[in-house]
């Protein structure tokens, strides 16, 4: 309370209707959570109302409109991918979506196409929570084509302009890879771009106090949850280490000079 004073939320609806849309954000999340491609809802495929939930979710929040395609799979010829090339993808499951929100973009996964020793791969950082394997990896084509079939993934093939290619290094962006190879999904930063600014970045309607308040509720429920994505980047920034958010805030407040 010395360092931040009383913080007053208010809701703009009433309680009924904040049930409905608790509801309703709990349909962008609650499915496509495992691995398994043939069990329903819980499995690596997208359940329709979630689609049908995160599809309204980007009309509303976003004033992105999703058109339905007839064609549903293109057949891409490898030999077309080169080196650098992005592959990004966007899955309807509430994570791309608040991804998408808060960046601005119009996808929530990122990949780079590459070659080793003339085969093409896929690198990229998963959490492994609807896909095989975790952390920093490759994954080569026609393997990571039907994992991304099984996980539900609209995927995009952006290719690098020429100028671009041109300049692309292979052997450093292998050497690169073999360097990260297994480093873990990216919790510990996915969301420090929204505070490299005081309040510039933040999205828009999320007060820049609130984070703190919304974590330290989560830290509650689970603690590892939120010390990944939350409490780990301070206590790092902050030189600390095992604090969490109430001990992160009571050091803040008794060196008030230090920026978190």
């Amino acid at each position: 309370m010395d360092f931040g004073g009383i913080k007053v939320y208010e809701s703009c609806d009433g309680a009924i209707e904040m049930i409905k849309s608790l509801a309703n954000m709990a349909k962008m999340f609650l499915g496509g959570i495992s691995a398994h491609p043939n069990v329903p809802v819980v499995g690596s495929h997208v359940p329709k109302y979630m689609e049908d939930a995160n599809v309204k979710f980007l009309h509303e929040a976003m004033q992105y409109d999703l058109e339905p395609r007839t064609i549903k799979k293109v057949e891409i010829n490898p030999d077309l991918i080169k080196d650098g090339d992005a592959i990004m993808i966007m899955r309807l499951d509430g994570l791309d979506q608040i991804i998408m929100y808060g960046t601005g973009a119009y996808v929530g996964h990122n990949t780079v196409a590459l070659r080793f020793d003339g085969e093409l791969y896929i690198v990229e950082s998963q959490d492994a929570w609807y896909w095989p394997t975790p952390n920093l990896q490759r994954t080569k084509w026609a393997d990571w084509i039907k994992q991304a079939e099984d996980a539900s993934f609209s995927v995009s093939h952006l290719p690098l302009r020429d100028d671009i290619r041109a300049n692309f290094d292979n052997k450093a962006a292998t050497d690169f890879f073999y360097e990260t190879e297994g480093l873990p999904y990216g919790y510990h930063n996915i969301l420090y771009g929204w505070i490299d600014t005081p309040r510039d970045n933040l999205p828009p309607l999320l007060p820049n106090e609130f984070a703190p308040i919304l974590f330290s509720i989560i830290e509650m429920i689970s603690p590892v949850l939120a010390f990944n994505f939350f409490t780990e980047a301070l206590n790092f920034r902050l030189g600390t280490t095992g604090l969490d958010i109430a001990g992160v805030a009571a050091y803040a407040a008794t060196n008030k000079s230090m920026s978190i």
